[in-house]
């Protein structure tokens, strides 16, 4: 029985360990539809990554490169997101549920953080300058604010083709779950849940423009980021 017992725990480890995008039994997936005799070099270059996203000073704007932006990373375990932050703007907690994240300042300072549930949710902060890298284990509730003056520029790179985002703001606030849920689980009354909302809710649609994600209406200010964080930090130990 103790033998039997061993062996599942190690078989769990091991599946734990080597979990992530499927291995593919080719060096590449060639799109259905596709002739392979056509694909160049063009069908392995993504263009895209910068040249949609210059920046916004007053928003946090991102763009990404997984597998359905870049057809050619499926597979490869591999993808990419370009991060520009307004001075004052934040990317709100959120997690990857796919994949460990590895983010390289190109242009700072920039403030980021990551919740450790496994210990008390425990708070882990740095403020990184131009140059540092940081890294943000799969799954762990993390976000990153810029609180300079002038605009900060990131890359991420992530360990799946497809890391998945889960981002608490929309999450609790703009998913359908019931007020009555929201007020018992933040402890907060019906008002503060209503300006949470409020301060959240989606910005108006702009012009067609450049195709880049920018945060939600309230991310904009210290005030909001610091609401943010303790919704999260709610989230966890409340709900």
């Amino acid at each position: 029985m103790a033998a039997s017992l061993l062996l599942l725990v190690l078989a769990g480890i091991f599946l734990s360990a080597t979990a992530g995008d499927p291995d593919i039994l080719t060096d590449f997936v060639v799109p259905t539809n596709t002739d392979p005799t056509t694909i160049d070099g063009s069908f392995f270059t993504y263009k895209s990554l910068i040249a949609t996203n210059p920046g916004d000073p007053d928003k946090f704007t991102l763009t990404k490169a997984t597998h359905a932006e870049f057809p050619a990373l499926l597979g490869q375990s591999v993808s990419y997101a370009a991060l520009v932050f307004g001075a004052g703007t934040a990317n709100p907690p959120h997690i990857h549920p796919r994949a460990s994240e590895l983010l390289a300042v190109v242009q700072g300072p920039l403030v980021v953080g990551l919740v450790d549930a496994a210990r008390n949710g425990t708070l882990y902060t740095a403020e990184l300058q131009t140059g540092d890298v940081f890294v943000f284990p799969k799954g762990m509730v993390h976000f990153q604010f810029n609180n300079g003056t002038a605009v900060a520029r990131a890359f991420s790179a992530f360990g799946s083709a497809s890391p998945g985002t889960i981002s608490f703001p929309l999450a609790l606030l703009e998913s359908g779950i019931d007020d009555v849920i929201l007020e018992k689980s933040l402890h907060a009354d019906q008002g503060t849940v209503d300006e949470l909302k409020q301060d959240n809710a989606p910005p108006p649609p702009t012009p067609a423009g450049p195709s880049s994600s920018a945060d939600g209406g309230g991310m904009a200010s210290r005030s909001g980021v610091v609401a943010v964080i303790c919704l999260a930090v709610s989230y966890i130990y409340f709900s």
